[in-house]
C-alpha cells in the first residue's frame, strides 16, 4: 500500500522548477564567496607589505631619535 502511494504521486512542475532555481541560486551565491574570498586575500597581503614597510620607517625614525638623544646626553 505504501509502494503505491509514492509510485502513483505526480511531480508538480513548480516543484521542479523551485528546485532549479534554489539549486542556481545557491551556484551563484558560492561563486559569489569565492570572488570574495579572493579580493580578501588580496587586500590581506597588501596590509602584510604595507605593515612591513611602516614597521621600517618606524624603526629609522626611532633610530633617528635615539641618535639625537645620545647627542643631548653626550652634551650634558
Amino acid at each position: 500500500m505504501s509502494d503505491s502511494k509514492w509510485n502513483n504521486k505526480p511531480i508538480d512542475i513548480a516543484h521542479i522548477l523551485t528546485t532549479i532555481t534554489m539549486i542556481v541560486a545557491s551556484i551563484v551565491y558560492i561563486t559569489g564567496l569565492d570572488k570574495r574570498i579572493s579580493i580578501n586575500e588580496q587586500n590581506i597581503e597588501h596590509v602584510k607589505v604595507q605593515r612591513v614597510e611602516d614597521q621600517s620607517r618606524i624603526e629609522k625614525q626611532l633610530d633617528t631619535i635615539n641618535e639625537k638623544l645620545d647627542k643631548l646626553i653626550e652634551s650634558k
